[in-house]
């Protein structure tokens, strides 16, 4: 029914994937609450967050050399070359994952000494037996992505994340404690059933394709270096914070109060990461990429609908800080409640400063958006140094804050130069959406009221 929503298509296309984004920070947040309330003390959270952060690392590094490349090329190529762009960003996958565990493997003592957490060496070990699964597991997840199979993402987290949070919740079950060394090899067995759900749906895409083609291979590294550069930036904008705390108050207690805080953070930015993988594929097609007005709609409506959805958690946020972190962690993480409430506030920046990227990167300007988060990079991580020593905890909240700002400021005035786009229009977008919500819910009920 035409009248049904304007932006039915979208939400449609998104429901998916939503489900996948949901699925992943969910059971991160129950996984969280199994550890922090009874399996982990507070040191020990932090080693485990410590973890998290570098798997982070590993994982957009590998993303920013293949998967962006390899979405933009089966957009943008002939389907005669799509079984090469395949084939190529398997093996420049399978190139890369294996360097980064050479380096993550030669340097793991120093790791661990430079982040005061000693039991760290001993997981990042273990980590490599899932650094080789993740080779296959990733070149299914962005092949997926490209060709906007979002179903098969919702079932490959869904196992992944499900198989995880069952053997987590069993081993505590069986033992009140779970090893951090025991969470590791979970980590790695989630990764070989994600690995295997995944390929089910691209087995077509898959056959055929694993052949070595030096050309493509070139192509997609050429454009991905540049998205790499951008993603290292972005990492040291957005991580910087989680890898300085240790090392410069000496304990991976604050470590632990971060990661409480932002497990909850994280669910703001589901929007983001939902839209942004409908948003890549449609701004970089050939027939909008060259279209300023197209992009400039593509932008503020995306923006649009992440601010319907963070607005009312931040407010929750504001209002609730205290209950989040006792149903989260308990009594003992309530240090935490000032940071996620100062930190609350980025969470509206961020869905502005994401789709920047998105943008920036699906209409061909990746030197634009490598130049812009490599400044903004090195304003966090000067910022965070001075207000970690001044403000100590507290101080990377004060950082990442005024970071997020001004990076607000820097992308908003280069959007509107380059497409003509008004942050305005964003939140004018927000509003309109909460109507429209409303009226596919009430079209698709099976009894209306009179």
């Amino acid at each position: 029914m035409a009248e049904d929503s304007k932006y039915s298509g979208w939400i449609h296309s998104g429901f998916f994937s939503g489900l996948q984004k949901l699925s992943v920070p969910l059971s991160g947040l129950f996984i969280t609450m199994i550890l922090a309330h009874k399996a982990l003390t507070p040191q020990e959270m932090g080693v485990w967050a410590l973890f998290m952060t570098i798997t982070s690392i590993i994982e957009i590094i590998r993303q920013g050399l293949v998967k962006t490349s390899l979405m933009k090329f089966i957009n943008h190529s002939q389907p005669k070359d799509h079984g090469k762009v395949v084939g190529a960003a398997f093996y420049l996958n399978a190139i890369i994952t294996l360097f980064t565990a050479g380096i993550v493997f030669i340097f793991t003592p120093a790791i661990a000494r430079f982040l005061a957490a000693p039991q760290l060496a001993s997981m990042l070990y273990i980590l490599q037996a899932g650094m080789l699964i993740m080779i296959p597991f990733s070149h299914f997840e962005w092949l997926m992505y490209g060709k906007a199979i979002f179903k098969g993402l919702f079932w490959t987290y869904f196992y992944r994340q499900g198989l995880t949070l069952l053997l987590v919740f069993s081993v505590f079950v069986a033992n009140s404690k779970v090893p951090l060394n025991v969470l590791v090899i979970i980590y790695n067995l989630g990764l070989l059933i994600g690995a295997i759900v995944a390929y089910q749906f691209v087995k077509p895409f898959v056959k055929g394709s694993l052949q070595f083609n030096k050309t493509w291979m070139l192509k997609l590294f050429q454009f991905g270096k540049y998205v790499f550069a951008s993603g290292l930036s972005t990492l040291v904008f957005r991580s910087a914070d989680q890898m300085m705390l240790s090392p410069m108050l000496g304990t991976t207690v604050y470590n632990a109060f971060q990661n409480i805080s932002l497990r909850f953070i994280n669910l703001s930015d589901l929007p983001s990461q939902t839209l942004g993988d409908i948003l890549f594929p449609k701004s970089a097609h050939s027939d909008n990429s060259s279209n300023p007005q197209r992009i400039k709609y593509y932008y503020e409506k995306t923006v649009g609908a992440s601010l319907c959805v963070v607005v009312p958690l931040v407010l929750i946020v504001l209002l609730f800080p205290k209950l989040i972190i006792f149903v989260l962690a308990g009594p003992k993480y309530y240090e935490a409640i000032p940071y996620l409430q100062v930190i609350a506030i980025t969470s509206i920046t961020l869905a502005f400063l994401k789709q920047y990227g998105v943008i920036m990167d699906s209409t061909g300007r990746p030197g634009i958006n490598f130049t812009t988060t490599s400044l903004l990079a090195v304003i966090n991580v000067t910022l965070l140094y001075f207000f970690i020593r001044h403000f100590h905890f507290l101080g990377a909240a004060y950082a990442l804050v005024v970071s997020h700002l001004i990076g607000f400021a820097v992308t908003q005035s280069l959007l509107y130069r380059i497409f003509g786009i008004n942050f305005i229009n964003a939140f004018k977008y927000a509003a309109q959406f909460y109507p429209e919500f409303l009226k596919i819910i009430l079209a698709r009920l099976p009894w209306k009221m009179r």
